[in-house]
């Protein structure tokens, strides 16, 4: 296993931080001793500059005590080259890399990053870590982000990469080749001059300083969307129900689905290249009964729970003692908070607190005693709409269980088969945003366009959610059925790989692979470090 990185010796790149980072990588996780070696290959640049003598001088006493500290009889943690290499043997290092950090203090766009990604040919590819402070970073998104300040969080970081599937290095890195492939030479000299052309002076700036989102037109449609979905892919629509597909109501009951909406989404379920599932914070058998629409996927509970459009369901293993405690916390925020409007809603695998019809004055505190009730009891506390949430304590949500969805519907190559859109409306939605960044186009439904979000564009009402169904469906009807028939769904996770992740061990000759490591079915399983 090999993490490297080839830099000018230069003080914005940060060769410092990233030595002390790999040296607290192994003080924390031990396991990597004699398994992962650093090679850090630094060309010599203003040799005749004091500044630059002193950073050589540093680099070389932390490359000795780091040796010093944990070699071994066979293995050393670091090669260090200061000197120029080839452009054959760069590649090869590259290739051959289970790990890429490019981590600069202070850079421009910094094209290794995008080097490291052209070279990625081996299976398993290897994982790319870039620093928030590289001009890559904005668009490299499947790569994991490091700041090189905090050493501690680095090492975890490169730990995280270390250990990272064999299933989600494939998916992360063929999202990555895919970008770098359309967004080539010509294309960066398009960007720049449409950027020029578009620059405005300061006195033309609307409210400077302030993050806006502009609501997506349908131009945005056409411009948009219509690139990304292509003409032969599958489409997989993954949307959230309160706030998206029906408008927020004082009581969840009352929330119903348009009639114009549920025909809209009848008729793309029915299209051979469209994939619908419905991912949402109420019990699994609530939103499938409100929107009553037979062979799609229902996601209830943020995806704890799971029905298949043939019927099996999947269900996220619960700790013991949830069972026992969620009744006693049920009861004591029905006697301690369950007044003025308030009241308590038993989604079998959580609880929600609602206070959308208590007076404005009174929410603060209600909502502070619910928080502090919920969280002495075990349980996560989440805030929804007008609403706390009582999640039980695994490490699931909208995001997992939207790649959970799509792995199992599509297997592991879902990424290369499908384009995704996903639709939501709050904070739960987040999860799923976030999770799919860089690999699907993500909307927030949201009136305000000063917005705190992981999603690319913003939709103002339920109202433009209908318009865009509309839009995607009037594309995939014009185009022709796509020629990949899908594998839709699949159930059985035993089926999935379970091979052990093979790591590049060729620069390091005496360091084992990783094979002793055994591969997770599913790469976003609650154990799971992501």
């Amino acid at each position: 296993m090999l993490a490297k990185k080839k830099q000018i010796l230069d003080y914005t790149k940060g060769l410092v931080h990233r030595l002390r980072s790999f040296e607290k990588l192994l003080e924390k996780y031990p396991e990597h001793i004699e398994k992962v070696s650093l090679l850090q290959i630094s060309v010599p640049s203003r040799t005749d500059v004091k500044e630059y003598q002193d950073l050589k001088e540093e680099m070389d006493q932390l490359v000795g005590r780091i040796n010093g500290r944990f070699t071994t009889p066979n293995w050393s943690p670091i090669r260090y080259i200061y000197g120029c290499v080839s452009q054959d043997e760069l590649a090869a290092f590259y290739r051959d890399s289970a790990v890429g950090l490019v981590t600069p203090l202070r850079d421009g766009m910094n094209l290794v990053a995008k080097e490291f990604v052209a070279c990625q040919i081996n299976i398993p590819p290897g994982v790319l870590i870039v620093s928030p402070f590289a001009g890559a970073g904005e668009t490299m998104h499947e790569a994991l982000i490091c700041n090189p300040y905090e050493i501690d969080d680095a090492s975890d970081v490169i730990h995280r990469a270390l250990m990272m599937p064999e299933d989600e290095r494939i998916l992360r890195m063929n999202y990555l080749r895919r970008r770098e492939k359309l967004n080539d030479v010509n294309y960066w000299t398009k960007s720049f001059l449409s950027a020029m052309g578009s620059l405005v002076t300061q006195d033309e700036q609307d409210d400077v300083g302030s993050v806006t989102m502009p609501a997506v037109t349908l131009d945005d449609f056409d411009e948009y969307l219509a690139k990304y979905i292509g003409n032969t892919h599958k489409l997989a629509l993954l949307l959230d129900y309160d706030g998206t597909l029906a408008p927020i109501a004082p009581h969840p009951d009352l929330a119903i689905i348009p009639a114009e909406t549920k025909n809209v989404l009848q008729r793309l379920s029915n299209l051979s290249d469209c994939y619908i599932a419905i991912v949402s914070g109420r019990n699994v058998n609530n939103v499938k009964q409100m929107v009553d629409i037979e062979g799609i996927t229902y996601a209830g509970n943020h995806g704890l729970e799971i029905l298949h459009p043939d019927g099996t369901k999947f269900v996220h293993p619960m700790p013991t003692e949830f069972h026992d405690k969620v009744g006693e916390l049920m009861r004591q925020l029905q006697e301690k908070v369950c007044r003025d409007g308030a009241w308590v809603e038993n989604k079998g695998a959580l609880l929600t607190f609602h206070f959308r019809e208590t007076p404005i004055h009174l929410r603060a505190g209600l909502e502070k005693q619910a928080v502090t009730l919920i969280e002495a009891a075990g349980f996560l506390a989440a805030h929804a709409h007008c609403a706390i949430e009582a999640r039980p304590p695994v490490q699931w949500n909208k995001g997992r269980a939207s790649i959970y969805i799509l792995r199992t519907a599509f297997g592991v190559d879902w990424s290369e088969r499908i384009r995704i859109i996903y639709v939501g409306d709050d904070a739960t939605d987040e999860d799923a945003m976030q999770a799919l960044k860089g690999m699907a186009a993500t909307f927030r439904v949201t009136s305000s366009d000063i917005t705190k979000t992981a999603a690319e564009r913003r939709l103002p009402s339920t109202d433009s959610v209908l318009t865009m169904l509309k839009w995607v469906e009037r594309h995939l009807s014009r185009r022709k059925p796509s020629m990949d028939p899908g594998r839709i769904p699949r159930r059985n996770s035993s089926q999935l790989a379970k091979q052990p992740i093979q790591m590049s061990v060729s620069i390091v000759q005496a360091s084992p692979s990783m094979t002793d490591r055994p591969h997770s079915a599913n790469s976003l399983s609650p154990n799971h470090p992501n």
